[in-house]
């Protein structure tokens, strides 16, 4: 990489080149009255200045061939090219078709700036020849983002280490290099601008009136005199732990222990990372049989120990392995965001806050019941958009996603919970229904039509009704045929 201004290049200072300035005590003809010499006991030194902070330099990696991509697909380009980046850099950040990597730090450990473009080279190239992308892209080198970027853009492949070169480098880049606006290109053309040199000539109050501040601003950010925000490449989580076992063990409670310690890691883990998981999948390995596999699956995320840890205990008691255990893989299928949850101020909202509580102390009951149960044991109701009761819920099991969204509506009108499977008939004697004793009409009548295009008409009139004892019932009558009576469910 040849830098632009070659008059004005300065190599790299490596950390042992850089001496620290050290302020000289008076000598002792120079002490003012009043003021004494320092004795041998004392320093002789004042103390050193200290180091100016090291100039970031950044890596800009332009991919042209990215603009034939949709937005989608360029994103997805760039975070897959970001984790091959980072073996070179720490600090990856994204822009329109490019990547920035800050390398300064890395200069000693790869012994220079041409050994990283060739690590960078191997890993990219390859990985764009898969895609059917070419095998080149543009880069350079700047002491900042924007500026690496605009000489990536212009092909130079240029490398500019100190900042105070960095302003007559880009002043010799076309206009054509900066993402502007087309009415904004034609401007400078019309003015006469043709490099960025000459847009420096112009008053910035006038830029600002007839570009706009971002313009100016851009400006600013790539030759250095304006901070500049990026958006750093951070990779997707992942959380996979392992132990071999020193012997085999074939009572299974004796791994809770060391699966605790794991879950210690785990917990740590996402908390550093301010996150939980609802998802886990415990691996026992055995000598000479398959792998014997716990799906740990939750309805709230979770990161703490002592529910998961009586999960698996819970697993532990339903599970019967087929061999001795030599070792243990825990990984995490699904991370999520942590919620935190904290007592509420004022007295108002203490109620609420204890109907939360109480909701994620069920959510965790929920979970266990169906670990000791079994996947099909546990059931949840959900209603359906639908007019005739008979098909207006269905039974979805405890995993199932839509057990987990919310119910449908289907009426405001009051429907009990408990539907039979099939409608008992009731007794009419003379103006009074019986259902083993004598049962009072109290609301009503609902009347429900539909099904007609079917051939099976469904035509009733439902109504509340309440026995002696003051259980409520759900009754309808027919609406075509014998009109009969039939109890159809119980409430509550």
């Amino acid at each position: 990489m040849e830098d632009p201004n070659n008059s004005a290049q300065k190599p790299v200072a490596t950390a042992g080149s850089r001496k620290s300035g050290v302020i000289k005590l008076p000598l002792a003809n120079r002490c003012g009255p009043g003021k004494q010499r320092r004795t041998n006991n004392e320093s002789n030194k004042e103390p050193a200045k200290s180091r100016p902070r090291r100039q970031s330099l950044w890596y800009a990696i332009y991919f042209p061939q990215l603009s034939e991509l949709s937005e989608s697909q360029q994103t997805q380009i760039l975070y897959e090219l970001a984790g091959l980046a980072e073996n070179v850099s720490a600090t990856v950040s994204f822009h329109s078709q490019a990547l920035v990597c800050e390398i300064r730090s890395s200069l000693r450990y790869f012994g220079g700036i041409d050994n990283i473009h060739s690590k960078l080279q191997s890993l990219i190239v390859p990985a764009l020849q898969t895609r059917s992308l070419g095998d080149s892209f543009l880069y350079a080198a700047s002491p900042t983002v924007s500026g690496s970027l605009l000489l990536a853009r212009s092909g130079h492949n240029a490398l500019v280490y100190q900042k105070e070169n960095l302003r007559s480098a880009l002043g010799k880049l076309s206009v054509d290099v900066l993402d502007l606006q087309k009415e904004q290109h034609r401007r400078l053309h019309n003015m006469g601008v043709r490099k960025i040199r000459d847009i420096w000539r112009l008053p910035v109050e006038g830029l600002h009136k007839r570009f706009g501040s971002n313009f100016v601003n851009s400006l600013s950010k790539a030759a250095g005199t304006s901070p500049e925000p990026t958006r750093n490449y951070i990779p997707s989580p992942e959380f996979s732990v392992s132990y071999d076992l020193p012997y085999e063990v074939e009572n299974i409670n004796y791994l809770l222990p060391i699966i605790d310690e794991i879950l210690i890691k785990l917990r740590d883990f996402l908390i550093q990372r301010d996150l939980s998981t609802s998802h886990l999948l415990l691996s026992m390995v055995h000598e000479k049989r398959s792998r014997t596999e716990i799906d740990i699956g939750l309805r709230q995320a979770t990161r703490h120990r002592d529910h998961l840890l009586l999960l698996i205990e819970t697993h532990f008691a339903q599970l019967a392995v087929p061999a001795p255990v030599v070792g243990l893989k825990l990984e995490v299928k699904q991370f999520d965001a942590f919620l935190s949850e904290s007592d509420a101020l004022l007295t108002e909202e203490r109620v609420e806050c204890r109907s939360k509580i109480n909701s994620k102390h069920l959510d965790q009951f929920m979970e266990q019941l169906h670990a000791r149960l079994g996947d099909d044991a546990l059931k949840s109701i959900n209603t359906i958009a639908e007019h005739c009761p008979e098909y207006a819920t269905q039974q979805l099991n405890y995993e199932d996603k839509k057990a987990q969204m919310s119910a449908t509506g289907v009426t405001n009108n009051p429907r009990p919970f408990w539907l039979l499977d099939e409608p008992i008939q009731l007794t009419l004697k003379g103006s009074k229904l019986y259902h083993r004793q004598a049962i009072t009409l109290i609301s009503g009548p609902e009347r429900i039509e539909t099904y007609w295009w079917s051939g099976l008409d469904i035509l009733r009139d439902y109504y509340i009704a309440r026995e002696r004892n003051g259980s409520r019932l759900w009754v309808f009558r027919e609406r075509s045929g014998e009109r009969n009576w039939f109890l159809h469910g119980y409430f509550s």
